[in-house]
C-alpha cells in the first residue's frame, strides 16, 4: 500500500475508493439546543430519505470524484469505475478498495478482466483506516452532515456537492 500512495509515475493515477453508506436525511442529524439552552438529542426522528455516495480520492492531487445513488451493489461500483476510466483516458488507474463483497464479486472480476488499465488493489481485512477516502468522509460528516437540517434528499446532494466543489483539492 505504501508504494501505491507514494507512486510518482506521471502515467499512473491512484484512487482511494469507498462508499459513504446510508446517509440518512433527518430533521436533526445531531444535537439540538432547546429554549433553555440545553443540548437535546432526539432519539427517534422521521427519516426523509437515504443516500448512498460512492467516492474516490485522487491521492496525487486531492480531487474527489463522487456520485449519488439510492442503493449500492457491484453494478454501481462498476459504473463508478467506468466513469474513472473516462476521466483518465490515457492513464493506468490503481483503485484502492476494501474487502466489501461487491468489490470482489464475480461481475467486478469479469468487468475488470476486460479493462486492463484499471487495477483493483485490495486493502487487508479490517484495515479500512488505511483507505484515505475515509478521512474525506469524516471531514464531510463533521463539516456538512452533523447538525444538519436538510428538508429533502436533493438539498443534501446540493450541500455535499457544494462542499466538494468549494474544498477542491485540500483533501490530501
Amino acid at each position: 500500500m505504501r508504494e501505491l500512495y507514494s507512486n510518482n509515475n506521471p502515467n499512473d493515477v491512484v484512487i482511494s475508493f469507498d462508499e459513504k453508506a446510508k446517509i440518512a436525511i433527518k430533521e436533526n442529524s445531531g444535537s439540538v439546543y432547546t429554549k433553555e439552552k440545553k443540548v437535546f438529542y432526539p432519539s427517534k426522528q422521521k427519516v426523509k430519505g437515504l443516500l448512498e455516495m460512492p467516492a474516490g480520492l485522487n491521492v496525487k492531487n486531492g480531487k474527489v470524484h463522487y456520485w449519488f445513488y439510492d442503493w449500492k451493489n457491484s453494478f454501481i461500483v462498476i459504473e463508478c469505475l467506468e466513469k474513472l476510466l473516462i476521466e483518465y483516458p490515457d492513464k493506468e488507474i490503481y483503485v484502492i478498495v476494501d474487502n466489501w463483497s461487491a468489490h470482489k464479486s464475480y461481475s467486478i472480476k469479469v468487468w475488470n478482466y476486460f479493462h486492463p488499465r484499471l487495477h483493483l488493489e485490495y486493502l487487508p481485512s479490517n484495515a479500512s483506516f488505511l483507505n484515505k477516502i475515509e478521512r474525506v468522509f469524516s471531514f464531510l460528516a463533521k463539516d456538512v452532515l452533523q447538525n444538519s437540517n436538510f428538508q429533502t434528499v436533493r438539498e443534501a446532494i446540493e450541500k455535499i456537492s457544494n462542499y466538494f466543489d468549494k474544498e477542491g483539492s485540500i483533501m490530501v
